[in-house]
């Protein structure tokens, strides 16, 4: 006979199935834990999309630099970059000095720069721009549009994975949402006891309620995800930086796992003061981790996504900084159409003293959803325009 459990395991049981609901619980499945199989795949669309998320609204006009520009010189001011420093990609364009390994990235082809994205109700509220980006829309927010990717074709736990503390919106979908892997190594809490315990609420039982049936599937769904990731990542040191959870990624990716999508950010953009040393910092960062993740994954079909809430104004602030901005540069990596997208914003037809926004965000995903994921925008978007040729 298994002896009683101890309120602590109790305890330490409901911390787990917490981690499960945030694993599993939208998953809607009626399979308990064991192998899963891969997303249906579009037959000209077979990627693995990563997407990262800056989060406090990255200065784009630093980012993508129109250098040969006299008014961006004029109106940067001191928070102008010098052209003899930056790294050249045509059409009167250079990325910031630390971007040294988006240059090479851009001169193998494989670097995207789509200029001037966002959307036409912005309101420079970071958490309400950002819901927007994640949902893929203005007026529905209550999921995101990897989400309800996965509502689409989902078949498992596994079919798409955020690496991080917790599961954002953009992948949570009505009925299904990605799994949650935390950086470094994945361990379940408690003892054997526990353990079993999880096993035994993880198995199947026609008296259970809805909601404890919805509770088991969960808990199934973490203990698969576990039994999966826990031996590939055991080694890996636990870290917050973006470098170490896109080393997860590819970690995962060279596993075979039969996630089509992985989610992954980097927070701090939010530059109002001293922005100079902090945004080279920031982009040195994603420069670095990005261009070791592609080293990493070469021999796959993998496009990575780099975007941001917002821009940032196209004056610097009384604080060396800049505030909150209106169009964004989206950046695509690895398995791309590489070269210039969108309609760069004139610096000389500014909207309210920021970078007009000529491309509609949900071009730039219907592009990734039919070309990288396989689907048709419509099934995934409401009303999507035509999505921009960058896969």
């Amino acid at each position: 006979m298994r002896p009683p459990v101890s309120r602590r395991q109790f305890l330490q049981g409901a911390g787990a199935l917490g981690a499960a609901a945030v694993v599993g619980a939208c998953t809607g499945s009626d399979k308990s834990a064991g192998p899963t199989t891969a997303a249906p795949k579009g037959p000209a669309a077979d990627g693995t999309l990563v997407v990262i998320t800056l989060y406090g609204g990255n200065d784009a006009l630093n980012t993508v630099v129109p250098v040969n520009d006299a008014r961006y010189r004029s109106l940067r001011g001191s928070l102008a970059l010098d052209p003899a420093t930056t790294h050249d990609i045509g059409e009167d364009f250079a990325l910031h000095p630390s971007l040294a390994r988006c240059k090479e990235l851009w001169d193998r082809d494989q670097l995207a720069v789509v200029h001037g994205v966002g959307f036409g109700t912005l309101d420079r509220s970071h958490f309400h721009c950002m819901d927007v980006w994640q949902a893929g829309s203005e007026d529905d927010t209550s999921t995101g549009w990897i989400g309800r990717w996965l509502d689409a074709v989902a078949t498992g736990p596994l079919d798409a994975v955020a690496v991080g503390r917790g599961l954002p919106l953009i992948a949570r979908g009505v009925h299904r949402a990605a799994s949650v892997v935390p950086p470094g190594p994945f361990v379940l809490p408690g003892d054997d006891a526990l353990r079993d315990l999880l096993a035994t609420v993880s198995g199947k039982d026609s008296g259970r309620s809805d909601l404890g049936d919805l509770a088991a599937r969960s808990t199934a769904d973490l203990l698969t995800v576990a039994a999966t990731v826990a031996p590939l990542v055991a080694a890996s040191p636990e870290s917050e930086t973006l470098a170490a959870r896109l080393d997860t990624v590819a970690t995962l990716i060279e596993a075979d796992l039969p996630a089509r999508a992985y989610l992954v950010d980097l927070g701090g953009f939010d530059t109002h003061s001293a922005q100079a040393a902090d945004h080279a910092r920031l982009l040195g960062e994603l420069d670095g981790a990005l261009g070791a993740f592609l080293d990493r994954t070469a021999t796959k079909p993998v496009t990575v996504l780099v975007y941001s809430e917002f821009g940032r104004r196209v004056e610097p602030n009384a604080s060396a900084g800049t505030d909150h901005g209106q169009a964004g540069t989206v950046l695509l990596a690895g398995k791309v159409r590489s070269g210039h997208h969108g309609e760069p914003p004139p610096l000389d037809r500014l909207a309210d003293g920021d970078l007009a926004t000529t491309v509609d965000l949900r071009a730039v995903y219907a592009a990734v959803l039919e070309g990288v994921l396989g689907i048709e925008a419509a099934d995934v978007l409401e009303r999507p325009p035509a999505a921009l040729t960058l896969v």
